[in-house]
């Protein structure tokens, strides 16, 4: 005999039909953050990851001397902090009779079980894009970004950069691949490092795809063997930037621990009845966190070209160099690179790159596109100063003369 549904049961009667629907739409499609985050489980509200310094390399030793020691030092802490996520509807006793808004599959007024659980889904997918996406600006645990140029190390005074702000090109990914190739640990050792995927928004899916699958060389006229390794591609479209402003990409050794997706409790969906209300209030919780306890294992980019300062390193500028009015001129076309520094310039035929920090003094102002007196053999070179100061250079090349 079938049970009568009445004013004091019906929530009860409904909730797991809504509870299946809500998790059926939570799953049913595949997640993209569990792709590039180790996602684990939370034993307590608060979880930290302590860094501590490393050995550097083993000392030689004498026969019948006592052992070298080494000291570990205690670095920062990368912490993680349970949080609160939830959402819920209303259904109420004569909505269910009615039916107007099909609350027996899952339907409910102002809200439904279905686009309950999808939206937890894109909830848990953007916490996790904005780990990376935010990761060029917002300090983490060692007080730089998780993209950065001088990431410090505990037992070394050495920086390390893992951040190259460049469009994604064969090129500029074998320039990643290199940079990943030769981390280190906290006492500026290699530690063997090599990626494994590489992670993209979706506007760079297909350049991906032909950079990395495809058999010559990409993006050239040569008929060079494509040398990039065969990355797996992962496209997370919540990377995407709708300004244009970004285009993210970055490679992953998914053998270290860097990106973290810790639950502390895995999302639940009930009911309850309102007080003073035949109304049942469908929600659905759960407790988790998600950022980074490494920066190593990782090398990212915003995709843009955009000046990276490196301290301590000479800046670099690339220049075009074109025929002049005559003989006895060239000119400069084109800079790129320049910050906001002075551009100048200097001729012979003994010219050399300058150093970092190197005074301007014999340096001309240079106007782009403007003729330049030279002789035949003559080299040139282009300088950023700031402050009577050489930030950045050319490579020295050859003036070109007119006829």
């Amino acid at each position: 005999m079938l049970d009568i549904m009445t004013r004091n049961d019906f929530g009860a009667l409904l909730t797991p039909i809504h509870k299946k629907i809500f998790f059926d739409s939570y799953n049913e499609v595949e997640k993209k953050y569990p792709l590039f985050f180790k996602v684990d489980t939370m034993t307590k509200k608060d979880q930290t990851y302590p860094h501590l310094g490393a050995f550097g390399l083993w000392s030689q030793n004498q026969e019948g001397n006592s052992f070298n020691e080494s000291d570990f030092e205690q670095g920062e802490i990368a912490s993680f902090e349970a949080k609160r996520f939830d959402n819920s509807y209303r259904v109420t006793w004569e909505l269910m009779q009615d039916d107007q808004y099909g609350v027996m599959r899952g339907i409910g007024k102002g809200g439904s079980a279905q686009g309950l659980g999808r939206s937890l889904r894109a909830t848990e997918e953007t916490s996790a894009a904005n780990v990376i996406k935010n990761g060029f600006t917002n300090v983490g645990y060692d007080g730089k970004p998780l993209f950065a140029t001088d990431h410090p190390l505990i037992s070394s005074s050495a920086k390390v950069s893992n951040v190259l702000n460049l469009p994604l090109t064969d090129e500029n990914l074998k320039k990643a691949l290199t940079m990943m190739s030769t981390q280190v640990d906290e006492a500026d050792v290699f530690i063997a490092a090599s990626a494994k995927q590489l992670v993209v928004c979706p506007e760079l899916e297909f350049q991906a795809k032909a950079i990395v699958n495809s058999i010559l060389q990409s993006g050239t006229d040569y008929n060079d063997v494509n040398t990039v390794p065969n990355l797996k591609i992962v496209v997370d479209p919540y990377l995407s930037d709708p300004t244009g402003a970004t285009r993210i990409w970055f490679i992953q050794d998914t053998t270290i621990d860097n990106l973290l997706f810790l639950r502390r409790e895995a999302p639940i969906f009930d009911s309850e009845r309102l007080e003073g209300k035949m109304d049942y209030r469908m929600f659905g919780y759960t407790r988790y966190d998600v950022g980074y306890c490494d920066w190593r294992g990782l090398v990212g980019s915003k995709g843009t070209q955009e000046e990276i300062v490196v301290p301590g390193v000479l800046g670099t500028l690339t220049i075009q160099v074109a025929a002049g009015s005559d003989a006895t001129h060239t000119k400069v076309t084109s800079v790129t690179g320049q910050g906001t520094g002075t551009l100048k310039y200097k001729v012979g035929a003994d010219v050399t790159k300058p150093s970092l920090n190197d005074a301007d003094t014999g340096y001309t102002a240079l106007t782009q596109n403007t003729d330049i007196t030279v002789t035949s053999g003559d080299k040139i070179v282009v300088v950023e100063s700031v402050e009577g100061k050489i930030k950045k250079s050319s490579e020295v090349t050859n003036v070109v003369v007119g006829a």
